[in-house]
């Protein structure tokens, strides 16, 4: 009768699982090394573009640059535009991005940016991130780390890949126990008492330091995988997020109540009444001034591009405040134009990250009435805990002194990531050598 040791098949399904996923491993590892300080090395690299020579003058305003764009490429939709324009920076707008029947109707640009001399309005030169160019540097590192610069068929690829390294994060950590000893050979044991599973555990979390090659790498293999098991957990669980939503989606609202798309729109917030007083408040003034001047009313705007990031980023103060929480930094702005709306990102004291964490306003332009007000840190617990696992991967978090030695750290992380799976490697290699030495000696 054969006997099925748990431990055993553990171990040859942890074995075999992270030999088949090293490779990928090693090349995600490095590239989150160098995507830790995207931005920083894309400005290296895109230098040319990115970068203009400080001036005493002030800048031309976003909305006078966002002109110079769309009269240089009429063709093309821009309807988001930054909210700031940093010193010794250009300015950059992105193009829309087409999709369903706009995409028929609408011509594929040739580039996705379009960077503007923010003191003189002069288009300095346009990207394309698609094209293997020295400035695209930093972008074709991305489609390493995503899809293996293989598209679909390589975001599938690593998906899966990610979802057996969750597996084994669990498997890993469960082989770093101690082994029981069995019950006929404990009773041969003299009566000592036997020491307690924490102390026994305790060398697993250790590297010796004066020991041969092959204890250097077992225990390199299993102190940063136990020391670090947090961390690579949320890595590992958040790439299944990116490249295989099928999967993580079901899992992470059964196990959470990460809610859909759908039911975030029914949840998402009514608008504020003081808000809404002061934007009407403003509207009524300005129709008045409209009459006697006998212009339509519905010629003018009360939010229009010249004033719209003062006056939503004033709104967006507003609502803060009576949420209890200050605004931290805006994070960009955008024209609706099927809605005729102003959109605002930005983030609060509260807010998890930069992207799907941050918060939002919404204006109606006409009346310059707050539609909507979306605030990140109130969304459903499930909502939260997506945010967090996509916030400490990409590394979009706190500000400061406090991201710079969170990137850092994601750049230890990525390291760990590859010598746990070069040392792996190593250690079926030298278990590989062994077995067949025994098999000789047995012949």
């Amino acid at each position: 009768m054969i006997s099925l040791n748990p431990r055993q098949a553990c171990l040859w399904l942890h074995r075999y699982t992270g030999l088949a996923m090293a490779a990928f491993l090693i090349i995600t590892g490095i590239t989150g090394t160098l995507l830790a300080f995207h931005d920083e090395l894309d400005d290296v690299f895109n230098h040319k573009l990115a970068q203009v020579e400080k001036q005493n003058a002030s800048h031309l305003s976003i909305a006078e640059l966002h002109d110079k764009v769309i009269s240089a490429y009429p063709q093309y939709a821009f309807s988001s535009m930054p909210t700031s324009i940093a010193a010794e920076r250009s300015a950059v707008f992105s193009v829309d991005r087409a999709r369903g029947k706009a995409a028929q109707n609408q011509p594929k640009a040739p580039f996705q940016q379009v960077y503007v001399h923010p003191y003189t309005g002069d288009i300095i030169g346009t990207r394309d991130r698609d094209e293997w160019a020295w400035h695209n540097t930093m972008w074709k590192v991305f489609w390493l780390h995503r899809d293996l610069l293989l598209g679909d068929i390589g975001k599938l690829l690593l998906g899966i890949v990610a979802l057996v390294w969750t597996i084994n994060c669990f498997i890993g950590f469960y082989l770093t126990f101690p082994r029981a000893i069995k019950k006929k050979a404990q009773n041969q044991t003299s009566p000592k008492k036997r020491a307690s599973f924490l102390k026994r555990w305790l060398p697993a979390w250790k590297i010796r330091t004066k020991s041969n090659m092959f204890k250097l790498n077992y225990d390199l293999h299993h102190a940063f995988g136990l020391w670090l098991w947090g961390i690579l957990f949320v890595i590992a669980w958040s790439s299944v997020g990116f490249n295989l939503r099928e999967v993580y989606q079901p899992v992470m609202h059964a196990v959470v109540g990460l809610e859909g798309r759908d039911e975030r729109q029914e949840n998402s917030r009514k608008p504020l009444e003081k808000a809404e007083q002061a934007s009407g408040a403003e509207t009524a003034t300005r129709v008045e001034a409209v009459n006697n001047e006998a212009v339509a009313v519905e010629a003018v705007d009360v939010v229009n591009k010249a004033n719209s990031i003062a006056y939503l980023s004033e709104q967006a103060n507003i609502a803060a405040q009576q949420n209890s929480v200050s605004v931290q930094q805006l994070l960009g702005i955008r024209w609706v134009e099927e809605d005729k709306q102003w959109q605002m990102r930005f983030k609060t004291n509260r807010d998890i990250g930069k992207k799907g964490g941050a918060s939002s306003i919404t204006v109606d332009a006409a009346t310059g009435h707050v539609e909507r007000v979306n605030f990140g840190h109130q969304a459903a617990f499930g909502n939260k805990a997506d945010q967090w696992l996509s916030t400490l991967h990409m590394g979009h978090i706190s500000q400061g002194l406090g991201h710079r030695l969170y990137q850092i750290f994601l750049v230890m992380i990525g390291l760990a990531v590859a010598v746990l799976s070069g040392t792996g490697v190593y250690l079926w290699w030298k278990g590989r050598q062994q077995r067949l030495k025994v098999l000789q000696k047995g012949r």
